[in-house]
């Protein structure tokens, strides 16, 4: 049960307003990636609330999409991402020849560690 509430609050935290500490967000963890979301979110530091806001007209029974974190973001590097959220956006290839090629998502590099 612990392992699993570990793995729970792994990939379903958001980092709060200060950026030191992060928190569960129902609702907003069911949210899927996109590296053009249609929403984006915030949280008041004041109080801790989360704000999600359209980023541009949405039609109903549309799919909301959040962005986890940036691709562009160099303080998370892939196999963090990967271990995080369980996928690196932007990466295609098939998740065997990763592994067989003993690629830095799944291997990181010593300066990543």
């Amino acid at each position: 049960a612990v392992k699993g509430a570990f793995v729970c609050l792994l990939t379903r935290s958001f980092q709060d307003g200060d950026g030191d500490e992060e928190k569960l967000v129902p609702l907003l963890d069911m949210l899927q990636h996109s590296e053009t979301p249609n929403v984006r979110h915030a949280m008041r530091t004041v109080d801790g609330t989360v704000e999600v806001k359209a980023r541009c007209e949405i039609e109903a029974g549309s799919e909301l999409w959040n962005q986890y974190r940036s691709e562009e973001e160099e303080s998370m590097p892939y196999s963090r991402f990967f271990t995080r959220f369980g996928f690196v956006p932007g990466v295609s290839e098939p998740m065997e020849n990763l592994l067989r090629d003993k690629s830095s998502i799944f291997y990181p590099q010593k300066a990543e560690v």
